[in-house]
């Protein structure tokens, strides 16, 4: 028996049985293996199938949760029909192309260009840092710098996001640039279950991330609803969760996803 499969228990299971289904998934880590390059990143044709079946499906909604800016994570998937979230929550695009953002937003992308052209030349200096402008946040990647070089360079994103009114977050080997406002994977995932209905009576939803990030999500969605299913993947298994499941690694997300479409062929 597979680590998913003994994941699964009979509780679980009754869990995931509800209409809608509500599917929410990271990205990077989640559906694609993390590279070292995030332009780098795919997914593999397989899980690709299975989420365009699941998509097809009557009641099934499945919706991509990621840092990433929307377009970004959408082109990664590469499947129609899906919900995207992007930007851990600053943006969702329906899956018919609607974008939405907030509208208290516009005040601060102003403060969000101007970080990107302080901290252009800041992550330039470093070798193997990365600047990734995805307008409405920034993210810092730093996973092929030296380590030593990282504690100056997070103290830099620091000191221009205070000073520019932003704040700063910590991911896998990256740091983001945020505006001020109380959005986070956690509020995105509630606010579109809640738009999907995947909190009535007799619904399912379940969320799997890898990402620190993802922790907003698992917190809220269960403080939501005792019925939420929540996955963390983490190939350690060292990392503390508040998501109640732990899978592997992307290959176990994929038999999770070949299960539930299974189950509702």
């Amino acid at each position: 028996m597979s680590a998913t499969q003994q994941a699964l228990t009979p509780e679980i299971e009754a869990r995931l049985n509800g209409t809608p289904l509500v599917i929410m998934l990271d990205v990077d880590g989640t559906l694609a293996p993390i590279v070292s390059r995030p332009e780098d990143a795919a997914v593999a044709p397989a899980t690709r199938a299975v989420l365009e079946r699941l998509v097809a499906m009557p009641d099934v909604h499945v919706i991509l949760v990621s840092g990433r800016a929307a377009s970004d994570a959408h082109g990664i998937v590469g499947v129609k029909g899906v919900w995207t979230v992007g930007n851990h929550g600053f943006e969702v695009v329906s899956p018919d192309g609607e974008l939405e953002t907030d509208p208290d937003l516009a005040d601060q992308s102003a403060a969000i260009a101007q970080a990107a052209r302080e901290l252009e030349p800041i992550v330039a200096a470093v070798t193997g840092a990365k600047l990734e402008n995805k307008r409405w946040t920034l993210s810092v990647h730093y996973r092929l710098a030296a380590r030593d070089a990282v504690p100056p360079l997070r103290s830099e994103v620091e000191r221009v996001a205070l000073g520019l009114r932003l704040r700063m977050t910590d991911g896998k080997e990256i740091v983001e640039v945020r505006p001020v406002a109380h959005i986070d994977k956690g509020t995105a995932v509630v606010m579109m279950g809640e738009r999907l209905h995947a909190f009535e009576n007799g619904a399912s939803i379940v969320f799997a991330g890898d990402d620190r990030t993802d922790e907003d999500a698992f917190r809220s969605l269960r403080a939501r609803s005792p019925r939420a299913v929540t996955i963390r993947i983490d190939e350690s298994g060292e990392d503390k969760t508040a998501a109640e499941i732990r899978l592997r690694d992307p290959a176990a997300v994929h038999e999770l996803l070949e299960w539930l479409a299974a189950r509702r062929a």
